[in-house]
């Protein structure tokens, strides 16, 4: 079963630096393994007119862009249809939604979300790096106990103080009996 689409919550005694207390969203989910970007890990990267955010311990050669406006998604279908004619299908387009409400950023998203129209509240965040998972290897994990999975919700993602994300979506703590 695929966890596209989903979050991966890290539980309390997941000890990996580069995972710790951090909430995931899986991108991609198949028996080849799995690629998402971990969400709440702030980045410093001059330069840029929004915050950037480490998406995982894996190298990227760019920034990968998420956002919450399905209008930016139509507008980019339009220009296709418009601009390139036959042979364009769906898997051509460079967006796509992710989970309801969270979508797969072009690079013409830097733009719209460095120039938004006056008033205009932006759900959009960019992340540097990815997190990435060879065969078996999260379905081990997740067996061993180190994630929770839970649908993904772009209310959560874009409307979530970061510093917050993970506290919020932590299963709660069960205290341990005394043996006394």
């Amino acid at each position: 079963m695929s966890l596209a689409g989903s979050f991966l919550v890290a539980q309390s005694s997941l000890s990996d630096p580069n995972f710790r207390q951090t909430v995931v969203l899986i991108l991609a989910h198949t028996e080849g393994g799995a690629f998402g970007l971990v969400l709440n890990r702030p980045a410093h990267k001059d330069g840029l007119p929004f915050p950037v955010f480490h998406g995982g311990p894996c190298p990227a050669p760019g920034l990968f862009m998420l956002h919450g406006h399905p209008d930016w998604v139509e507008a980019d279908a339009e220009s296709v249809t418009e601009g390139e004619g036959e042979g364009e299908n769906e898997a051509d387009q460079p967006q796509r939604e992710v989970a309801p409400g969270i979508f797969l950023g072009d690079p013409a998203c830097v733009q719209r979300a460095s120039q938004p129209a006056d008033g205009e509240t932006i759900r959009f965040r960019a992340y540097q790096g990815y997190a990435g998972w060879g065969p078996g290897q999260l379905e081990r994990e997740l067996d061993g106990g180190s994630w929770q999975v839970t649908p993904a919700d772009s209310n959560l993602l874009f409307g979530t103080p970061v510093e917050t994300l993970w506290r919020l979506l932590a299963p709660p703590r069960i205290p341990r009996p005394s043996v006394n």
